[in-house]
């Protein structure tokens, strides 16, 4: 889980990224400029009533400011899975932001907005708000303050959507939505890489491919000598280093069957990111095999 954290704050930590995510998702609008952000605190310190100083940590943030003033703190916290409890905690990321403006001397005070990425398969329709984890008797009700957030469902998202995007997240978001559906294509994805390491990390966590700490170091050489990156030369390497692997394996059991078991193994370590059509087409298996090793 750590892991993912850090390669999805790699990512949103470029202002175009961070930016792009919250004109499409939150603000539904060109709301924020990329040279209007700057890097905020992801460290949170606060005196607690009892006295002692404690600290919390949030994934990413930004303030959003004017030539003058600071507008607003924004932040994203990323989940990989359902967290019940996540209102409770956006509450107290959010209350540490507010409290250190007290404890500043400056009396300006500028609101905070958390918003929550949710990258897993599951769909997150609750909990979106503090009422609903409370067991709220329904006479008090009306006495306790509900507390609302913000969640987006990054593999749920349309492709109208999708498409508003201009930055390296349109390629992250159209990886998972179509991941999650079975028709990932990269061949059909020519746009070019901007953050190229910070996209690679991520879908290497996220697809638990070891394959790509195999494709690092090449693609980040080429991206240095200029050349476009784009997921098309992620598959080239996928296949590439998938075929040598395959090789290397088939080696161990025998020249007979090495062939076909290159293949078969060439096969896997595709699964997780391309479809089963495109896998088929590229080792020349059947396709009714390639399903098959889902199974």
């Amino acid at each position: 889980m750590a892991e993912k954290d850090l390669t999805e704050k790699y990512l949103e930590s470029f202002s175009d990224v961070f930016a792009d995510i919250h004109n499409v998702l939150l603000f539904q609008e060109e709301l924020i400029r990329e040279e209007e952000l700057e890097d905020g605190p992801t460290e949170s310190t606060y005196k607690a009533e009892e006295g002692n100083v404690r600290n919390q940590f949030r994934d990413t943030s930004k303030y959003y400011r004017n030539s003058v003033y600071k507008l607003a703190l924004l932040g994203i916290e990323n989940e990989s899975k359902i967290e019940k409890d996540i209102p409770i905690r956006i509450m107290g990321y959010d209350y540490t932001a507010y409290r250190s403006q007290i404890d500043s001397e400056d009396n300006r005070r500028y609101p905070v907005i958390t918003t929550v990425l949710n990258f897993s398969d599951t769909e997150w329709k609750s909990p979106m708000s503090l009422y609903d984890i409370l067991d709220i008797p329904k006479k008090l009700q009306p006495y306790v303050n509900d507390y609302k957030i913000h969640v987006f469902n990054i593999a749920f998202l349309t492709k109208e959507t999708r498409d508003k995007f201009k930055s390296d997240f349109k390629i992250v978001a159209d990886f998972f939505a179509e991941k999650r559906l079975g028709i990932y294509n990269p061949e059909k994805h020519k746009e070019k890489i901007k953050h190229v390491e910070a996209v690679l990390n991520m879908i290497q966590v996220f697809t638990n491919d070891t394959t790509y700490d195999k494709i690092e170091a090449g693609i980040i050489e080429r991206a240095k000598t200029g050349e476009v990156i784009t997921m098309c030369t992620f598959a080239e390497e996928m296949t590439n280093k998938g075929i040598a692997i395959g090789e290397a394996r088939g080696i161990e059991i025998g020249e007979a069957r090495g062939i076909a078991q290159n293949k078969i193994n060439v096969a896997r370590n595709l699964l997780d990111i391309l479809s089963d059509e495109v896998i088929a087409e590229k080792v020349e298996l059947d396709i009714e095999v390639v399903r098959s090793l889902r199974s």
